[in-house]
């Protein structure tokens, strides 16, 4: 399979071509889990396209821009444009990608731990009311410690005595 050509009017995110291009990355060991076609038209540097989004089991993810021609024409490795050698061979140029994921998989799981996620406004978390509570219960318990170790101060007089 040399060339493989979307149906730009009729691309969507079952259609042949994208069972085509999911099936060759996961030949190659590269499981998509989730894939995504826009439906509205995108205008870049004069180019009118639609975006396939592939995003893969370790979250990488794969933008393929497709012109109105129904080719490929830039491809976007975690929002990276990509530059490919084998642009007329997609077989080829899948497993470039793929190579290219492989290489750069640790730096992106690294980057990705990195990345602090903020909860949702309405989520609150017990922490500070927590630590009211436990200073609370650890004032009491030194009052109990003090006056049990009157009641010892007590019992030790009375003994002596």
């Amino acid at each position: 399979m040399n060339k493989l050509l979307f149906s730009f009017q009729d691309m969507a995110t079952g259609d042949k071509a994208s069972k085509i291009i999911e099936r060759q990355f996961s030949r190659k060991g590269a499981n998509v889990v989730q894939s995504d076609v826009t439906t509205s038209v995108k205008r870049a540097a004069g180019v009118s396209y639609r975006e396939m989004m592939l995003t893969f089991a370790d979250s990488q993810t794969v933008t393929l821009r497709v012109k109105q021609t129904g080719d490929i024409f830039q491809v976007l490795l975690n929002k990276k444009p990509l530059p490919i050698k084998n642009q007329d061979d997609h077989e080829a140029a899948v497993n470039e990608i793929v190579k290219l994921m492989d290489a750069g998989r640790a730096k992106f799981q690294k980057l990705l731990a990195r990345t602090k996620v903020k909860p949702p406004a309405g989520i609150r978390t017990a922490a500070p009311k927590m630590e009211q509570t436990l200073t609370e219960k650890r004032d009491a318990l030194k009052e109990a410690i003090d006056i049990v170790n009157g009641e010892i101060a007590e019992l030790r007089e009375k003994l002596a005595a």
